[in-house]
């Protein structure tokens, strides 16, 4: 094993090191190049002028006789971790170049790049171009009024029900002798005070009962990995200032880590499982047998609360946003947003998004909402079928967790897709890695998650059954008498720690030391295995995680995850998570030069963007996501016989 290690490291290392030194991008055309694009469009006595963004395919002039620059040229595009530098990507003003030309201004362009680089013994050929003038194509219309006055509206009615409160309030604390209590229209009109939610938010004691304290924790810290994950990710699909650092640093072990989002989103999927069988178990020990209309009702509360807050990102990005500002990146990045958020808005209230990613789905995170519902309605199904006899729902779920082996291994084996995606520059260019089959096959899909589910259905039975007396408690007071029940549960909480950091932080670990050398020893079935079988392992490791947890091993580890901050912060996740790729998808179209990367840069944006995203998810949890929660609880949820 350490002789393998040391194989891989030596591959990693002579893989990094490049044949070409940075003066050879000099002896190159500039692979990305930005013209001013206000000075182009507006600050400019052309009575036409156009602003082009191109693609451009370089080809040798004599292939027979290929000059140097054509051979570095190919010689750097033949690794995928580099960018094609035969294809450039430039945005050019066409008032200089083709002012005087006599022809469109594809044909100029067209010939100007084929004879710019003839001194590098190369010719270019336009094959893609889209060009902005100074008036935008987007023109406002009736469903962009029709969002704008309903935004407004609604922030009225919610200030004027949280001022019509507080008068209510004020006057019932002078009027002691008056206490008249709501009527059921009030009631339902309260949900919406911004007060009483904000308290709801920052105190402890308003959380469910069915909630474990150390959950707000995990969800804080999932919702600022995957803004880490995109922060790094957005900060290299525009065009780059330095693009020899981004291929340097796709040669490199840190960046294998970005591969492995598809392994650190399940444990969203495993979560929302867990406590989906706590509160169903629980309504079945109090009530002995769980009616169908549990299930639907269920499911219409999770609908409520995934839609409230995701139907009015969809709608900014489907109206207004793309109104806000223009800029030589804008309508790549923004109005391709625009246009599919007008376009396939209905798969995100329908839940069915991750089918539709490579049709062009609206805000491509909220894919995993659509596994998550989906997976919840599943859940939900065979929980009620299996309420009966518990062996039932093990059978289930180790169907289930089968079934994503099977459906995984055969869906990857017959179409020799890799077990994962490496984030290369061409595919992260514009999230072009959103089109790439091998990555929604392995990341977006509801079978490959399934094992989510059937782990997180199991770990609530037993956290549900074990919830007054503790599964380790219950094992030792066998040896009661015998002096050694603290010794043995240390040894239990010992294996514990042992087992899930092996599981959790070696399946990643794992997969990075598989991705080195993939494309070279690897063959089909160890990929079709492998990739049928590493989230299974990762995930397993997760629910034994969050398993002993709900069984207070941890110590002071879990102690600090169930502080007061944590709490808040965790109930601000959601709307974090949502909302977070807005401010990415407007600050990347924001961009008039090309980007320059660098770790100092990118530590200070993700920092700003978890800030932005979460102060921003406070104002939507307490306008939207609360109030229609709170008010799905109170015209839906059907109380137990105890309660």
């Amino acid at each position: 094993m350490s002789r393998d290690l040391v194989v891989i490291l030596l591959l990693q290392i002579s893989f990094s090191v490049s044949k070409f030194t940075d003066g050879n991008y000099d002896l190159t055309p500039d692979l990305f190049h930005l013209d001013d694009f206000d000075k182009c469009l507006y600050l400019t006595n052309s009575t036409d002028p156009a602003y082009c963004s191109l693609t451009v395919q370089l080809q040798p002039e004599n292939p027979e006789n290929a000059s140097e620059a054509w051979d570095i040229i190919e010689e750097m595009s033949s690794d995928n971790r580099n960018y094609r530098h035969d294809l450039l990507r430039h945005g050019i003003c066409t008032s200089g170049i083709c002012s005087s030309y006599q022809g469109t201004i594809s044909e100029c362009l067209d010939h100007h790049y084929k004879t710019k680089y003839q001194n590098l013994g190369l010719v270019g050929r336009v094959e893609e171009m889209r060009c902005e003038t100074r008036t935008s194509k987007h023109k406002v219309d009736a469903t962009d009024l029709t969002i704008s006055v309903f935004l407004g509206v609604y922030v009225a009615f919610v200030l004027s029900v949280t001022i019509w409160l507080e008068i209510v309030k004020n006057k019932s604390k002078r009027d002691t002798s008056n206490n008249r209590t709501l009527t059921r229209t009030q009631k339902c009109l309260s949900v919406f005070s911004i007060f009483d939610n904000m308290k709801i938010i920052v105190d402890v004691r308003h959380q469910d009962k069915d909630y474990m304290p150390f959950l707000q924790t995990i969800r804080f810290v999932l919702s600022v990995l995957v803004i880490f994950g995109h922060v790094k990710g957005f900060d290299k699909i525009t065009p780059l200032l330095n693009p020899d650092s981004y291929e340097k640093e796709a040669k490199t072990w840190f960046h294998l880590f970005f591969s492995q989002g598809k392994i650190i989103v399940s444990i969203f999927f495993i979560i929302s499982s867990w406590l989906m069988a706590i509160k169903f178990f629980r309504r079945l020990k109090a009530e002995g047998y769980v009616d169908f209309g549990y299930v639907l009702r269920s499911t219409i509360k999770r609908y409520i609360r995934f839609t409230s807050g995701q139907i009015l990102i969809v709608a900014l990005h489907g109206t207004l946003l793309v109104h806000l500002f223009r800029g030589p990146l804008w309508e790549t990045i923004m109005g391709t947003e625009h246009q599919m958020c007008r376009e396939n808005w209905w798969t995100n209230l329908l839940y069915v998004g991750n089918f539709a990613v490579s049709d062009g789905i609206c805000l491509i995170h909220t894919w995993s909402l659509s596994v998550d519902f989906q997976l919840t309605v599943l859940g939900l199904l065979i929980l009620w079928l299996t309420q009966k006899k518990p062996r039932y729902l093990f059978v289930a779920c180790g169907l289930v967790i089968t079934g994503h082996i099977i459906i995984t291994f055969a869906y990857l084996f017959s179409n020799n897709y890799k077990f994962s995606v490496l984030f290369t520059p061409e595919l992260t260019y514009y999230l072009r890695v959103l089109f790439v089959k091998e990555w929604q096959a392995t990341w977006t899909t509801t079978c490959s998650n399934l094992a989510a589910l059937g782990c997180g259905l199991c770990i609530g039975y037993f956290s549900t059954k074990y919830d007054k007396e503790k599964f380790i408690t219950k094992k030792v007071d066998y040896l009661e008498g015998l002096l050694v029940t603290r010794w043995l549960f240390q040894v239990y909480a010992t294996l514990w720690w042992v087992i899930t950091t092996i599981l959790v932080v070696g399946t990643p670990l794992a997969s990075m030391c598989s991705m080195t050398t993939w494309y070279y020893s690897h063959s089909r079935w160890f990929t079709a295995a492998y990739g049928s079988t590493d989230k299974v392992f990762f995930i397993f490791g997760i629910a034994m995680l969050i398993f002993g947890f709900s069984q207070d091993i941890g110590g002071v580890f879990k102690k600090y995850m169930e502080s007061a901050p944590m709490y808040t912060l965790g109930q601000l996740s959601f709307g974090a998570y949502i909302i977070h790729y807005t401010f990415l998808n407007i600050e990347a179209g924001l961009r008039r030069t090309l980007h320059y990367m660098s770790d100092y840069l990118i530590v200070a944006e993700i920092m700003k963007n978890v800030t932005l995203s979460y102060l921003s998810s406070l104002i939507l949890t307490v306008f939207v996501l609360l109030p229609m929660e709170r008010l799905s609880k109170m015209l839906i949820v059907k109380k137990t016989k105890t309660e």
